[in-house]
């Protein structure tokens, strides 16, 4: 007997929580399908191949990216993000909808294909929209931190 029988068992039946997944976008989208695999800027690398070879095989197309393309049309983007969460046995997805993405779906869109969908809060674009909104020209102030300091204390 496999001395890692037991992990095998394990790992395939246990449920997924995506803690930092990103805004499925429209099949028309900008947002080159590439990038869905990897952030490597081309489709040469170890992870790309390996995503693109799973996708091929979910999907029951040929091993190329045009195919599992074609194949992602064909199906439509909610069947075909079905077949994928399904596959994945995704049980929470937290998104962080904070990235500018052509066409995205919003948070809602996204409870069709998990039990539980959750927002991510990227701290860094509230706190910059803060400060832009509190920001005094230097002009007016010789110290522009001063009234966003007021701000936090009303």
């Amino acid at each position: 007997m496999d001395q890692f029988e037991e992990l095998k068992r394990a790992v395939e039946i246990v449920e997924i929580v995506d803690t930092h997944a990103h805004n499925i976008v429209a099949l028309d989208s900008n947002i080159p399908f590439l990038s869905c695999f990897s952030e490597a800027k081309e489709d040469d690398t170890n992870d790309f191949k390996i995503s693109l070879k799973e996708i091929a095989e979910l999907y029951g197309s040929k091993l190329s990216l045009d195919a599992v393309q074609e194949s992602r049309q064909h199906l439509g983007l909610e069947s075909s993000a079905k077949t994928c969460f399904k596959a994945a046995r995704i049980s929470t997805l937290l998104i962080d909808d904070g990235l500018e993405l052509d066409k995205k779906h919003d948070i809602k869109w996204h409870e069709q294909f998990a039990p539980k969908v959750g927002r991510i809060l990227r701290i860094e674009d509230v706190a910059k929209k803060v400060l832009e909104k509190c920001r005094v020209p230097m002009e007016q102030s010789g110290n522009w931190i001063l009234p966003w300091r007021v701000s936090l204390r009303s």
